[in-house]
C-alpha cells in the first residue's frame, strides 16, 4: 500500500482525473444565479473530483519524503524540488477545500431591514448566514439623459425642435444662441441650463413647459424627455454579527465587500409595489483561495528555480502535472464569441455558430446574395442560442432586388436569437429574416430598413427610442410583428399581415408614426400596454378585411389621457407602394 501511495505512476494518474473532472465541470457548469435551474454538473462537489484530490496529499507526501531524506539539505535542488512538490499539495488543498466548503448564493435585501437568508446554489437549499445584513441606502445613478428641446424667436417663431444631451452644449443655427442643457427635473419637469447670445449670458436659468427660459429674446422649453438608461447601481451595507461590533460598506458594480469570510457584490437594484428599494446581492466564498494561489506562486518561483539549476526532466514532469491542476480550477474557461474591431465584409455563405459583435468605429459589409446561417444552439450554457450579432458601430446590409441577402436558421428546428443594436448605424436594404426568436432588436442609433421581409420568427422588431423606421418592408407570419417603447419607429408604405399581434405599443413616452400601411392580422391589429404614455399616430393605413374602418386594437390602460392614438381617416383601398410578400 505504501509503495502504491508513493507511486509516480499515481500521481499523474491522479492530475489527470483532476484535469478531466475540471474540464468537464467548467464546460458543464450552468452559471449559479441562473434562478430556476442551478448548475446541474456540480464536479467540485462530487467525490470524482474530491476523491482524487484526497489521494493526491498521501502520494505526494509518500513520493516526496523519502527522496527528500536522501537530498543534501545544503544543496538549492533539494529545496527546489520540496517547493515544487509543497505547491502542488496547497493547489489540490485549496481547490479540495473550496468544493467542500465554498459556496455562491443570491438574494435580495429589503432597504431598512436586516435580513440573513440566501439561497445557496451549490447546494440548492436557502440558508441562513451567521450575521445580519441590512441594506442602509441604495442609489441608481444614470447616463445623462437624452431630451427634446424647443426655441422661438422673440416674434414667437419656431426656429427648430432639437434632440439633445444633458451637459453637451448645442447651437440653434442661423441664432448664435448656444444652450447647455444641465439637468432635467423629471418629477417638476423642469430644465436647468447655460444659455449665451451675442453678449448675453445666462447660468443656471430654469425652463419649463409653461415657463420658458427667455434668453436674448429666445425662448427654450423642454418639450420631451428619454428614459435614462443606468450607469451603475450604489448601496450602503451594515454587517451586525453577535459579539462584533457592526461595519459599514459602500457597494457599486466591480466594486464588492468583505465581511466574515464572504463577498458581497451588487448586482440589482430595484423597488417593489410600494416603492420601497430592493437590493440583489450575490455573496461567494472561496476559502480555498488562499490556499490555491500560495501553491500557484511557490510552485512557479520553485518551478524556475529547479529548471535554472538544470535539473529540467522533473521540472517538465511537474510543469504537465501543474498545468493539469490549473486547468481544474473553476475559473479556468475559454472567452466565447467574435469581435469585429475594424471594417468587414461578409459574403457568400456566412456561419455565426458564437456571437460576433461589431465594436464601435468598425462597419461590417454584407454583399448581394449573401445567405448569413446563424446557430440556434446554446454551447455557451447561459439560456440563450448562441448565434446573433451585437452591433455597437456600423451594419450596411446591401441587398439587391433579385439577390437579397438572407438571415436564417443554421439548426433545424431551433431559432437563432437576434441582431442587437445599441446606439448604433444602420442601413438594411432588401434583406430577408426568417427563424429568429427576434429578427431585429433596436435600442436607440439609427436604424433604417428598406425594402425587407420579417417573417417566420418569434418576434419581426423590438425597438426603444426614436431611431428605427421601416420602409417598404413585408413584416409577416410572426407572433408580434413590431413592438415598441419609449418612443417608437416610422412605419411606411409597409404590410403587416398574418402575424399573431400586428403592432405591440408597450410602455414610455411617445409612440410611433405608422402611416400608409397595410395592416391586417390574426387577433390584434395593434395592442397598447398599460403603461404607454404616448401620442401613437395610426393615420392614414389600410385595414384589410374592413376597409375604410379601424383595425382591431386592444388598449390595456385604465387611463386613456396618458396619450392619444391617432386613427383619422382609414383608407378605403390598399395604398400605392406597399409590397407584397417577396424575396421567396
Amino acid at each position: 500500500m505504501v509503495r502504491l501511495l508513493g507511486s509516480t505512476k499515481l500521481t499523474i494518474v491522479l492530475c489527470l482525473l483532476l484535469a478531466a473532472g475540471g474540464i468537464a465541470g467548467s464546460l458543464l457548469y450552468r452559471g449559479n444565479t441562473a434562478f430556476g435551474k442551478p448548475s446541474t454538473f456540480n464536479i467540485f462537489r462530487s467525490p470524482l473530483f474530491l476523491i482524487p484530490a484526497g489521494l493526491l496529499v498521501p502520494n505526494v507526501l509518500f513520493c516526496v519524503i523519502p527522496r527528500l531524506r536522501k537530498m543534501p539539505a545544503s544543496r538549492p535542488r533539494t529545496w527546489s524540488f520540496a517547493g515544487l512538490h509543497l505547491g502542488l499539495l496547497l493547489l489540490a488543498s485549496g481547490l479540495a477545500v473550496d468544493g467542500v466548503s465554498g459556496f455562491v448564493g443570491t438574494q435580495y435585501f429589503p432597504a431598512g431591514v436586516p435580513y440573513s437568508g440566501y439561497h445557496n446554489w451549490r447546494t440548492g437549499r436557502d440558508e441562513t448566514l451567521p450575521f445580519a445584513v441590512t441594506v442602509t441606502g441604495s442609489e441608481v445613478r444614470f447616463h445623462p439623459r437624452n431630451l427634446q428641446v424647443g426655441v422661438k424667436d422673440a416674434a414667437g417663431k419656431k426656429v427648430g425642435l432639437f434632440v439633445v444631451r444633458e451637459g453637451v452644449p448645442f447651437e440653434a443655427p442661423g441664432t448664435g444662441l448656444v444652450v447647455t442643457p444641465r439637468k432635467f427635473d423629471e418629477e417638476r419637469k423642469t430644465l436647468v441650463l447655460d444659455a449665451s447670445v451675442g453678449g448675453t449670458r445666462r447660468a443656471g436659468v430654469t425652463a419649463a413647459a409653461e415657463a420658458p427660459a427667455m434668453v436674448g429674446g429666445y425662448s427654450i422649453v423642454p418639450v420631451s424627455y428619454f428614459n435614462p438608461e443606468p450607469s451603475g447601481y450604489v448601496a450602503s451595507v451594515r454587517f451586525t454579527a453577535p459579539g462584533r461590533a457592526p461595519e459599514e460598506a459602500t457597494l457599486r458594480i466591480n466594486h464588492p465587500a468583505s465581511f466574515a469570510g464572504t463577498t458581497f457584490s451588487i448586482v440589482d437594484l430595484n423597488r417593489d409595489a410600494y416603492g420601497n428599494a430592493i437590493v440583489g446581492l450575490q455573496l461567494t466564498r472561496e476559502p480555498g483561495a488562499p490556499l490555491f494561489w500560495i501553491g500557484a506562486l511557490l510552485f512557479g518561483a520553485s518551478l524556475v528555480t529547479h529548471l535554472l539549476l538544470k535539473n529540467v526532466a522533473r521540472g517538465a514532469v511537474a510543469a504537465v502535472a501543474a498545468a493539469m491542476l490549473l486547468c481544474a480550477s473553476p475559473a479556468a474557461s475559454r472567452a466565447f464569441g467574435v469581435v469585429i474591431d475594424r471594417d468587414a465584409v461578409w459574403e457568400g455563405e456566412v456561419r455565426v455558430t458564437e456571437p460576433v459583435t461589431v465594436g464601435k468605429g468598425a462597419v461590417l459589409t454584407i454583399r448581394p446574395g449573401a445567405v448569413v446561417l446563424l446557430s440556434g444552439e446554446d454551447r455557451a450554457g447561459d439560456g440563450c442560442a448562441d448565434g446573433y450579432l451585437q452591433v455597437f458601430g456600423e451594419l450596411r446590409v446591401q441587398g439587391e432586388k433579385d439577390r437579397p441577402v438572407r438571415f436564417g436558421r443554421l439548426t433545424p428546428g431551433k431559432p437563432w436569437r437576434e441582431i442587437f443594436f445599441k446606439d448604433a448605424s444602420a442601413a438594411i436594404r432588401h434583406a430577408v429574416f426568417e427563424g429568429a426568436e427576434w429578427a431585429l432588436h433596436i435600442h436607440g442609433g439609427d436604424v433604417r430598413v428598406e425594402d425587407t421581409v420579417l417573417r417566420g420568427n418569434g418576434g419581426g422588431a423590438r425597438t426603444k427610442g426614436s431611431g428605427a423606421a421601416f420602409t417598404r418592408c413585408v413584416i409577416s407570419g410572426n407572433g408580434i410583428g413590431l413592438r415598441f417603447r419609449d418612443g417608437g419607429p416610422t412605419v411606411t408604405a409597409s404590410a403587416i399581415e398574418a402575424n399573431g399581434t400586428g403592432l405591440f405599443y408597450r410602455e414610455g413616452t411617445g409612440g410611433g408614426k405608422i402611416n400608409g400601411n397595410r395592416i391586417f392580422n390574426r387577433e390584434w391589429d395593434v395592442k397598447i400596454g398599460e403603461w404607454a404614455a404616448g401620442d401613437l399616430d395610426l393615420s392614414g393605413n389600410y385595414w384589410g378585411a374592413s376597409p375604410g374602418a379601424i383595425g382591431r386594437i386592444r388598449d390595456y390602460r385604465e387611463r386613456k389621457t396618458t396619450g392619444k392614438v391617432v386613427s383619422a381617416t382609414p383608407l378605403t383601398v390598399p395604398p400605392n407602394g406597399v409590397p407584397g410578400e417577396s424575396a421567396k
